[in-house]
């Protein structure tokens, strides 16, 4: 009677192995289909992000004067350190609506013959994406990703 039943256990054990190894198999699927997807995200949002940043820089680099720089800075940056951006990367007023955020960084070097005028824009992504491995996320809470650093500069020669 044992013999019976235990040949009668065989086919069901082999079933849940089979449904076992198909399991594993399709978490690890699902798994690299997702980050797949926050891949391709984090790509996309590298190459806005590199857009934008670079359009700030070639604006600073055909300035010209001192007033068209301090124009620019007050008028087309509202004298801001910082840029905001939604989700769509639409500029936004604040921090609250914001996906995305441009940090500048300027200083102003003056010399007999002009001023150097020299910008860091660094673009950030205010959330970690999910399912990246990300090893400076994991040791800081407050870690915010870097998509793009530039730096620029422009020299203005002085008006006499």
């Amino acid at each position: 009677m044992n013999r019976g039943s235990s040949k009668s256990l065989l086919p069901l054990v082999e079933i849940l192995v089979s449904i076992g190894i198909f399991a594993i198999a399709v978490v690890l699927t699902l798994q690299l289909f997702l980050l797949a997807r926050f891949l391709g995200e984090k790509t996309s949002d590298t190459a806005r992000a590199i857009f934008e940043v670079q359009n700030i820089a070639e604006t600073i680099k055909t300035m010209k004067t001192d007033a068209e720089m301090e124009n620019y800075i007050k008028e087309e940056l509202n004298g801001a350190t910082v840029l905001y951006y939604d989700y769509k990367w639409n500029p936004v007023n604040s921090e609250d609506e914001a996906e995305y955020f441009i940090k500048i960084d300027m200083s102003k070097d003056a010399y007999n013959t002009g001023g150097l005028y020299k910008f860091k824009l660094d673009m950030y992504k205010i959330e970690a994406y999910p399912f990246i491995d990300d090893n400076k996320a994991e040791e800081d809470e407050n870690y915010i990703p870097l998509l793009v650093s530039v730096n620029a500069g422009k020299f203005i020669k002085a008006v006499k």
